[in-house]
C-alpha cells in the first residue's frame, strides 16, 4: 500500500511550485542519499527497557524466518545458504537505515518463484551468476524507486489480480512439494508435466516419509 495518496502529491506539487526558482537546490539537501542517516531507533538512542522484549521478538523471528527463507531457496533453485543470505543481509541493513522497529525484511513466495522462473535450464554456476545479478538490479531498481517516491504505482494494480496471483503462487507451490511429501523423485521442471508425474508416481508413494509428512502437518495446524 501507499502511504503517499492522491491529496498528499497534490500538495508535493503545490509546494514545490511555490518554492520558485531555486527550490531544485533546496530540495537536494533532504535528498535520501546526501542526507542519509541512521535508523532513527539509533539516532533518537536506544532504551534498555527494550532489549528483552526485542530479544524475544528476534528469537521468535529468527524460529519462523529462516527455515522458511531456506524452503524458498529450494523453491528457487539455488542452494540453502542463499535463503540464509536473505535473512541475515537485509536484516543487518534495514536495522540501521530502516524506518520501521516492526517490519520483516526477507525473502517471499513470489520472489522465489519469480527467481526460479528466470534461471530454469541454467547450470549451478549460471545460477549463481544470475542470482547476484538479479540482486543488484532489484536493490538499484527499490532505490531509485525510493528516491523518486515510486509508491503510488502499486495503487494501480487491482484486488482481483493480486488475489489472482497469490492463489497462483500458492498452487505452484504445493505442486512444487508434495513430491517430497510423497517421497517421490520428480524430475519435471513444467507444471503441468509434474502434476501429471505425481499422480502416476503415487503406485510408489514412500509411506513413512508420507506419515512423517503429514503429521508434521497436522501438528503444526
Amino acid at each position: 500500500s501507499n502511504p503517499e495518496g492522491p491529496e498528499t502529491s497534490q500538495l508535493a506539487a503545490r509546494n514545490a511550485a511555490a518554492e520558485g526558482p531555486n527550490s531544485a537546490s533546496r530540495r537536494w539537501h533532504n535528498f535520501p542519499l546526501k542526507g542519509f542517516k541512521l535508523s532513527t531507533v539509533f539516532s533518537e538512542g536506544y532504551q534498555k527497557e527494550w532489549l528483552a522484549q526485542d530479544a524475544l521478538a528476534g528469537t521468535i523471528t529468527a524460529a519462523v524466518v529462516i527455515p522458511k527463507a531456506m524452503a524458498y531457496a529450494t523453491i528457487a533453485g539455488v542452494p540453502v545458504q542463499a535463503g540464509l543470505y536473505t535473512v541475515f543481509a537485509p536484516t543487518v541493513v534495514y536495522s540501521l537505515v530502516g524506518s520501521s522497529r516492526v517490519l520483516s525484511v526477507t525473502t517471499s513466495t513470489t520472489l522465489a518463484i519469480l527467481t526460479a522462473a528466470n534461471m530454469e535450464g541454467s547450470t549451478a554456476e549460471e545460477k549463481q551468476h544470475c542470482l547476484a545479478t538479479l540482486t543488484l538490479l532489484v536493490g538499484a531498481i527499490l532505490l531509485l524507486a525510493s528516491v523518486l517516491r515510486l509508491g503510488f504505482v502499486a495503487d494501480f494494480i487491482s484486488e482481483p489480480v493480486l488475489i489472482g496471483f497469490k492463489a497462483g503462487i500458492g498452487v505452484v507451490i504445493i505442486v512444487d512439494q508434495l513430491p517430497k511429501l510423497f517421497g517421490l523423485h520428480i524430475s519435471a521442471s513444467k507444471f503441468l508435466r509434474k502434476v501429471i508425474k505425481e499422480v502416476a508416481g503415487l503406485p510408489d508413494l514412500s509411506w513413512p516419509t508420507f506419515a512423517i509428512g503429514f503429521g508434521t502437518i497436522v501438528t503444526l495446524c
